[in-house]
């Protein structure tokens, strides 16, 4: 059985009332500044080459044009939280250096409870946060399913917040969103998976607030050149940390500038 009491999730910023976890041998499982501080203290972004994509469903219909890269991020699902990617296997296969993102989103109700029933108990508690935390929770194991399926195996996970998903009104529920996935990419024990935030600095404010979460940053840019995105490196990060990847496109796909 899981029961809800209080969290608080200390340098991240909120305090979810009612997310602490009691097993059914009521051993407590805290999700405490010093265990999240522990789940990302050693995100960083695995070395690369010199040139990175990424590329998710909207490059299907032409994987052909889009070559050979040194590295590549690839969309584990399809623009929207549960729903797959059609072509993941086939992307996975264009580089040996690969990274994932799973697109973001907080619906609502009646979806969120549909959709979120674990691992939190939501019955007493604060529904709206519970089972928001909760569809996190489950839209990243999906995520993490159908990389799985696709022979894709990364140790390096992208959140792709945008404000143009859906959302909640309430930053807080926004928030525990974002935390629920971040709790499931880190129960893949085998991987040991490092997360970061894809965002731009006026999608994050606008989806989650002022919200320092200290993780890096894969900043997107609105450029049309390395050299134009290279210039965003020396920004103050909107998330905390550092930013470590800025998104430029060039046509129809997008690049990534490494930040030295």
């Amino acid at each position: 059985m899981i029961e809800i009491l209080n969290l608080k999730i200390g340098r991240f910023g909120f305090l979810l009332k009612g997310l602490r976890l009691i097993s059914s041998s009521k051993l407590s499982l805290f999700l405490s500044l010093a265990t999240l501080l522990a789940l990302v203290a050693t995100s960083h972004l695995p070395l690369t080459h010199d040139l990175t994509i990424d590329i998710s469903w909207p490059n299907c219909s032409r994987l052909s044009s889009v070559g050979s890269y040194s590295a590549a991020i690839i969309g584990a699902n399809g623009g929207l939280d549960f729903r797959p990617n059609p072509c993941l296997g086939l992307e996975g296969k264009l580089t040996n250096s690969l990274a994932t993102y799973a697109n973001t989103g907080d619906p609502g109700f009646p979806r969120i409870r549909q959709l979120g029933k674990s691992p939190l108990n939501c019955k007493n508690n604060n529904q709206l946060i519970c089972y928001s935390f909760n569809y996190g929770y489950q839209a990243a194991l999906y995520s993490l399913k159908q990389a799985n399926l696709a022979d894709i195996h990364s140790s390096f996970w992208w959140l792709d917040v945008e404000s143009i998903n859906s959302w909640t009104t309430s930053v807080m529920a926004n928030r525990a969103d974002i935390m629920g996935m971040i709790y499931a990419i880190k129960t893949v024990r085998f991987l040991r998976p490092k997360i970061g935030i894809y965002t731009t600095n006026n999608q994050w404010v606008a989806t989650v607030g002022h919200w320092n979460i200290n993780l890096p940053l894969w900043l997107g840019t609105g450029q049309t050149n390395a050299q134009a995105a290279a210039k965003y490196c020396n920004q103050r990060s909107i998330i905390g940390s550092n930013i470590v990847l800025t998104q430029y496109t060039i046509g129809r796909l997008d690049y990534d500038y490494r930040c030295p």
